[in-house]
């Protein structure tokens, strides 16, 4: 639960950021049907990614996953630094006098984007670590989120959300190819998941698909259940003008009940984006209703 709020709640200063610092207004906050070719295209990307996935595991070609994942990753890292880092290098002009001319500025801004990204691209691929994975996990999920959301238009935000769990549920329980991408990471040592240990003394080598959260030794989230979501309440917050109240909170809410029944009442794998999804709409439903009262 923790991981997928502070997902939102970092979600969101860093949009109302980037939007004061750009000037770009959301193709959601003009017209509630835009956004579907971004539609397909993210439907496009995702069985793309899936199937390349699956692809290179049945060919014994893992190795080059990790690579693929560190390199997604330190991309996501680096998108959400050089917004993060332009709001602390503005403070740090404004606060503390380091004599340092603009261009110099500029330098050591850039350096320190590239080396963060550079960071967590080496130690996602040579040096594996659940702290990191859950840091990147967070940080990927957050980017996408934010740009989605200024992509979809609300209609499609919605369709997205349900289009997605219907495809979720069909992939682990009818072709079961979602299983055998999960399996895939597993073996690739590089896990698409949230990681959180169920003792102090976890092992990564142990983690596995099957049984429960105690045979596993973690709890294990996909990034996508995460993500996902997510897209539908920051779409949400921009499109009626950024109010916390009921646009942010009563989805945000609607996704957290839903996680808590998912990990309360479902004691095998299961897709997360059905209960996710419907928790997510079903809040920004209230949202609505609230609205129009």
């Amino acid at each position: 639960m923790f991981i997928f709020a502070i997902t939102s709640l970092i979600s969101v200063p860093v949009l109302l950021y980037y939007e004061s610092q750009t000037g770009v207004t959301p193709p959601s906050s003009q017209n509630a049907s835009a956004g579907g070719g971004y539609f397909l295209y993210f439907l496009l990307s995702m069985l793309l990614f899936t199937a390349v996935i699956i692809f290179l595991s049945r060919r014994k070609k893992t190795g080059i996953f990790r690579y693929l994942f560190g390199a997604a990753m330190a991309l996501a890292i680096f998108y959400m630094a050089s917004i993060v880092y332009v709001f602390a290098f503005n403070l740090l002009a404004e606060y503390v006098n380091i004599p340092l001319t603009s261009s110099q500025y500029e330098i050591v801004y850039e350096i320190a984007v590239l080396a963060t990204a550079a960071i967590f691209f080496y130690v996602l691929t040579f040096r594996q670590n659940w702290i990191a994975i859950n840091f990147a996990g967070v940080m990927a999920s957050s980017v996408l989120a934010i740009v989605w959301s200024q992509s979809l238009g609300l209609y499609f935000a919605i369709l997205l959300l349900v289009v997605v769990a219907v495809y979720d549920y069909i992939a682990v329980f009818v072709t079961k190819h979602m299983v055998e991408l999960a399996n895939a990471s597993l073996e690739s040592m590089v896990p698409l998941f949230f990681i959180m240990p169920s003792s102090r003394h976890f092992d990564s080598s142990n983690l596995r698909i099957e049984g429960g959260s105690e045979e596993r030794g973690a709890i294990l989230l996909g990034f996508g259940d995460v993500a996902i979501p997510n897209i539908m309440i920051m779409t949400s917050f921009s499109y009626f003008h950024y109010q916390i109240f009921p646009f942010l909170i009563l989805p945000l809410l609607g996704g957290l009940v839903a996680m808590v029944v998912l990990f309360t009442y479902i004691k095998r794998p299961a897709p997360g984006l059905p209960f996710l999804n419907t928790g997510v709409l079903l809040g920004f439903g209230a949202a609505l209703l609230i609205n129009m009262l």
